[in-house]
């Protein structure tokens, strides 16, 4: 599910990108593309620690106690 809300913002970037250099303008205001950034940024973060072994220990400790 985050790798498809990623794409889906990247899909959004890469428009407004393309209709800024075809001289249309942006649709967003600025704050909009800091929130989706700062949530792609935090899904690749989620995606980066859930695969650390770190996370998998305290996962294995909780469910023995």
């Amino acid at each position: 599910m985050l790798k498809q809300i990623n794409y889906f913002i990247l899909g959004i970037l890469m428009l407004e990108l393309i209709s800024f250099l075809s001289a249309f303008g942006t649709h967003f205001e600025h704050y909009k593309y800091a929130i989706m950034l700062s949530v792609l940024s935090f899904n690749l973060i989620v995606r980066s620690v859930s695969t650390n072994s770190i996370l998998l220990k305290v996962k294995n400790k909780n469910r023995r106690g």
